[in-house]
């Protein structure tokens, strides 16, 4: 019985590190983000095509976009998120943040692009925070109940 009530400590132990640790890369990611953003302009792009990456057996597509800076350069960049079918027609216009600095930088600025990684983070972590304290307590209650 006792070691039942050790494994269980265990879990629960894992799983408040698991939660400790998503909230630090969600922190972390949504840091990424805010201080690209900060520095970034915004502008619109249009999608030119698309760089086919091969993914075991399947193929994941990144969109090739290219925007005019504010002074006038032409520049194309490969989306920062593949996905498994192609998000967006040829031609189509997109919203873009890019670094004023460094042109070559740039994101395409949608919500699944950005801010998608933070918030799976945050749930993970959250969901195993939740789990680590409601195992932890119920086992402590449980091995009370035990000793005489």
């Amino acid at each position: 019985m006792q070691l039942a009530f050790r494994i269980l400590d265990l879990a629960a132990r894992l799983l408040l590190a698991l939660g400790v640790g998503c909230l630090l890369l969600a922190a972390y990611l949504a840091w990424l983000t805010l201080s690209f953003s900060r520095d970034a302009a915004r502008t619109t792009g249009e999608v030119v095509s698309y760089r086919e990456i091969p993914d075991g057996g399947a193929t994941r597509y990144s969109p090739r976009v290219r925007y005019k800076t504010a002074n006038g350069e032409i520049i194309t960049i490969d989306g920062q998120f593949a996905t498994t079918s192609r998000r967006f027609e040829i031609g189509e216009s997109v919203p873009l943040n890019y670094k004023v600095a460094k042109p070559t930088e740039a994101r395409i600025a949608l919500f699944t692009d950005n801010w998608l990684g933070p918030c799976i983070a945050s749930v993970i972590g959250l969901l195993g925070l939740a789990g680590g304290f409601l195992v932890r307590k119920q086992t402590r209650r449980e091995l009370a109940k035990t000793r005489p």
